[in-house]
């Protein structure tokens, strides 16, 4: 009866799994664990950065330096070659890509990212990335990038904080069109990037994935 029930489990486990898209925050953080090449080739697309180099990618990383505090658990965190920071959400419900909550995220990084003593100008850049499933703020737009303003003299604010909001419902010729579409596939053969492709099918055929 134990070993039926068990199999009856996987069966059930594994039709849970086809349904999963990278859109789907807890699929998506299995396709970037430990794979540096995919997360920099998500990130150059994302970006525009076609030679943007990542060094290091932690899933579900967890940060509170303050006590009682609200702490967050990263969905995907990297580092590029220049000392970048890059924060990658997946965001279904639009409650979850509320801009407070961008600003807390950046906020957190900023302590993460300063160490006692050091200098303001010491703090990193900062990339924080939502990706949402559907279009958060409804024109049609493949990114909505936001920076801050000195508004009085029109000029960017500069202070290395970077937002973006990538609208998962976006399709189009472009790279960032197709990744969408990959993103929302639950089957490795119809997606158009290999990378994403190649990852999807290891976690979802191969035993060991």
């Amino acid at each position: 009866m134990e070993v039926l029930a068990l199999t009856k489990q996987q069966e059930e486990d594994l039709q849970r799994l086809a349904q999963l898209r990278p859109i789907d925050d807890d699929f998506m953080r299995c396709l970037l664990k430990d794979n540096i090449p995919l997360a920099e080739f998500v990130l150059r697309i994302i970006t525009d950065k076609k030679d943007l180099g990542i060094t290091d990618c932690e899933t579900q990383r967890d940060m509170k330096r303050l006590a009682g505090a609200r702490s967050i658990c990263l969905d995907a965190y990297g580092t590029d070659a220049n000392g970048k920071k890059y924060d990658l959400e997946i965001q279904k419900a639009s409650d979850g890509a509320d801009p407070h909550r961008a600003r807390y995220h950046s906020s957190v990084m900023d302590v993460e990212n300063l160490h006692s003593g050091q200098d303001f100008r010491g703090l990193p850049d900062m990339y924080i990335i939502f990706i949402t499933e559907k279009d958060f703020y409804g024109m049609g737009k493949p990114v909505y990038a936001i920076e801050r303003m000195n508004l009085a003299t029109g000029k960017p604010f500069t202070d290395g904080e970077h937002i973006l909001y990538v609208n998962g419902e976006y399709r189009g010729d472009s790279e960032l069109g197709k990744l969408m579409y990959d993103f929302n596939c639950t089957k490795a053969d119809d997606m158009n990037f290999e990378l994403m492709a190649e990852r999807t099918r290891f976690l979802k055929e191969n035993p060991e994935g």
